[in-house]
């Protein structure tokens, strides 16, 4: 004689068990949706900006602007008491005379900087690193954007974004992920050991207008 058996019911932990995973996967892939969207690259905000709309302005870089970065650097490297003042356009030619690579040499990895843009507007600074994610045979251009200003952290000044922006997501309200994106935007500029000394003496670290402020007694 045949016998059959009903299927145990699931039960109550399977249950929930089920929601919260479907809820997390369904998160997660909303959120890799909104990364991998692209920004509005403009050159300023428009009179009327629209609120759906995530924009990455580009901080000016203009050499002629900018040429007074090398010698504000040598009175930051030296012994003594100063007060700076450095502009978007000295910061970016900073920048872009210390990432300059071989010809030749590019790098690779999942996730590549193509070089870290600084952007000062209305008494905060925004960090920008347009980069590329490869992964599993996907690439995807992605702009990863913070804004905020400075804190004293464990003896020295840290950089403490008010808004971080991986894409169209919003990811400052995410810990991992935002620390995640934090610790590579930080790490897009490797600094020297004379200026990371320097840093560390500095007494006063402000964004006041559209200059950063550098000053040590």
């Amino acid at each position: 004689m045949l016998s059959s058996t009903k299927p145990a019911a699931p039960s109550l932990f399977e249950i929930t068990l089920g929601a919260v995973l479907s809820v997390v996967l369904g998160a997660v892939l909303a959120a890799s949706y909104l990364a991998a969207q692209p920004v509005e690259q403009v050159r300023s905000l428009p009179k009327e900006p629209d609120e759906s709309t995530v924009y990455y302005v580009t901080g000016s870089s203009r050499s002629s602007l900018g040429r007074q970065w090398l010698r504000k650097k040598q009175v930051l490297v030296e012994q003594g008491a100063f007060e700076l003042e450095f502009n978007e356009d000295e910061l970016n030619t900073w920048m872009s005379s210390s990432q300059a690579k071989p010809d030749g040499e590019e790098e690779s990895g999942v996730f590549v900087a193509k070089g870290l843009n600084f952007r000062i507007d209305d008494g905060q600074l925004q960090l920008g690193l347009p980069c590329t994610f490869s992964l599993a045979g996907v690439t995807r251009d992605v702009v990863v954007q913070a804004r905020g200003g400075f804190v004293r952290d464990g003896g020295a000044y840290a950089f403490k974004p008010a808004q971080l922006y991986v894409g169209t997501l919003d990811v400052a309200r995410l810990p991992v992920v935002g620390d995640f994106f934090y610790d590579r935007l930080i790490a897009a500029q490797e600094i020297p050991e004379d200026v990371a000394a320097a840093w560390g003496s500095l007494s006063r670290v402000a964004v006041e207008g559209n200059v950063l402020k550098l000053e040590r007694r």
